[in-house]
C-alpha cells in the first residue's frame, strides 16, 4: 500500500514494510476495493483514517528493498526482479553492464547501501513472504527463486530474518494485531 507523504502515520521514515495484523489485512481488502474517487462524507472517507492508524501501530518489519535510482542499476534491479531465479554472478552482471565489478559494487553502494548480493537476498526474502502469503509451499518458492534445495533456501531466510519461513509465516498468522 501507497500512503501519499502528506498523510504518512509513521512520519520521517522512509518506505518500509510493516506487520500485516489480521485486522489490518481485511481493512486492505477493503481500502483496494473504493473507487479512485470516493465521496468524502461516506463511509470510505471514515475508513481511511482507520487504515492509517492501523499501518501507524503496526510493527515495522526490518525489510529494506531499496530500488537504485541511477537508471543501468534500475535495468540491472529489474531483470533480476523479472527472472529471481537467475544466477548470474557479480562479474557476469558487470560485464553485460560493460562495468568492472568493483565500478558496479561501488554504484550499487551509493545508491542503495547495499552489495549486489545482499539485495538479491532481500529480493528474494520479499518475494518468498509475498508468495508464501499466496499459500505456495516452501519447495516450489525455493525452486522458483533458483536454490539448488529447499534446505538452502531456508538457511538463507534464517540468516535474513531470523527463523524459518515456516515459523516466521505461522508465528504472524497466530499473533493479534501489534
Amino acid at each position: 500500500m501507497f500512503v501519499d507523504p502528506k498523510l504518512d502515520p509513521r512520519p520521517g521514515e522512509s518506505c518500509c514494510a510493516v506487520k500485516v495484523s489480521p485486522l489490518l489485512r481485511e481493512l486492505l481488502f477493503r481500502v483496494a476495493a473504493f473507487p479512485a474517487l470516493y465521496p468524502m462524507d461516506g463511509a470510505e472517507a471514515r475508513l481511511t483514517p482507520v487504515v492509517l492508524d492501523e499501518i501507524g501501530a503496526a510493527r515495522r518489519e526490518h525489510l529494506r528493498l531499496p530500488l537504485p535510482a541511477d537508471p543501468e542499476l534500475r535495468r540491472l534491479t529489474d531483470l533480476i526482479m523479472s527472472d529471481p531465479s537467475h544466477k548470474a554472478s557479480v562479474a557476469q552482471w558487470a560485464a553485460q553492464m560493460s562495468m568492472t565489478e568493483r565500478t558496479l559494487a561501488r554504484k550499487l553502494n551509493r545508491e542503495i547501501g547495499m552489495s549486489l548480493g545482499q539485495w538479491r537476498r532481500q529480493f528474494h526474502v520479499a518475494r518468498a513472504m509475498q508468495w508464501m502469503a499466496d499459500g505456495r509451499s516452501i519447495k516450489s518458492i525455493a525452486f522458483d527463486l533458483g536454490y539448488e534445495s529447499t534446505s538452502s533456501f531456508v538457511t538463507m531466510f534464517r540468516k535474513m530474518v531470523g527463523t524459518s519461513p515456516a515459523r516466521y509465516f505461522s508465528g504472524r498468522e497466530g499473533e493479534g494485531g501489534d
